[in-house]
């Protein structure tokens, strides 16, 4: 009390008059400001022992990779995507195939081609703690649908989106890639000819000799003279199929100088 009796005075004889020394006498004696009820309180702790809850789109980041930027028409493609929880609290969802759904469109987005939703069944649930992440791989064959008699797409660009059945909202970032088209397969020529029409070279050669082992000597029990017959058919034959050795050979040494000098 003496305090604030001095502090008046002192406002007094500064001029300041009686009602203003009071006030300032006052602020210096009051207490700090009170603050609101929410800002004294400790914020309410995160309950995260009790039961989980599906996540939502906005606790959830989901990226799509694949395993290669082009694909040929008809092969198989697999994709990688990548769940990770970015909420404070642990939520559930289904990390099967059929709800981590892939989704292949044409390179605008609007003509869907194929969907692993449509081609999965069954349930995986998962519990994703915060800052979890979860992958898993999704197969695709290039086709037009489910069955494996689905035609293949056409070459060209299409759109890869990843997202989350049984949460609404969440989808990865839209990844495109290139499907290239089948190598056509390569013929192989038919076999040269000689001028004659016959075939040249090795064939010639191949077709005399098999014609000397048809036309070799006869193995008989008779006589001795039928031996000794048999046994000059054989020296005939012999020199015949050697002849026609030697002529394959000239044929094909003919055709050799023909085609260097063409």
């Amino acid at each position: 009390m003496l305090v604030v009796v001095l502090l008046c005075a002192v406002g007094v004889a500064g001029g300041y008059g009686l009602g203003q020394a009071v006030d300032g006498a006052r602020s210096l004696l009051a207490g700090p400001e009170s603050l609101p009820a929410d800002k004294v309180a400790a914020p309410e702790p995160l309950d995260v022992g009790g039961p989980a809850t599906t996540c939502r789109a906005d606790a959830v980041e989901l990226r799509l990779s694949s395993s290669a930027p082009t694909v040929t028409a008809g092969s198989a493609m697999s994709f990688m995507v990548r769940v990770t929880n970015v909420g404070r609290v642990p939520c559930l969802f289904d990390g099967a195939a059929a709800s981590r759904a892939v989704t292949i469109t044409d390179d605008t987005g609007k003509e869907k081609v194929w969907s692993s939703a449509e081609c999965s069944d069954g349930s995986r649930p998962l519990l994703l703690g915060p800052e979890g992440v979860d992958a898993g791989e999704v197969h695709w064959t290039s086709v037009q649908g489910c069955s494996k008699k689905a035609p293949v797409v056409g070459a060209g660009t299409y759109r890869a989106t990843a997202s989350l059945e049984d949460v609404p909202g969440a989808t990865s970032e839209p990844m495109t890639f290139t499907v290239a088209a089948k190598a056509k397969a390569r013929t192989t020529p038919p076999p040269s000819e000689g001028t004659d029409g016959t075939a040249s070279g090795d064939a010639a050669k191949v077709a005399a000799t098999d014609d000397a082992t048809q036309e070799g000597p006869a193995k008989d029990a008779g006589s001795g003279d039928g031996q000794g017959d048999d046994a000059k058919a054989g020296t005939a034959n012999r020199d015949k199929s050697d002849g026609a050795i030697e002529d394959a050979e000239d044929a094909e040494d003919a055709a050799d100088e023909k085609a260097a000098t063409d």
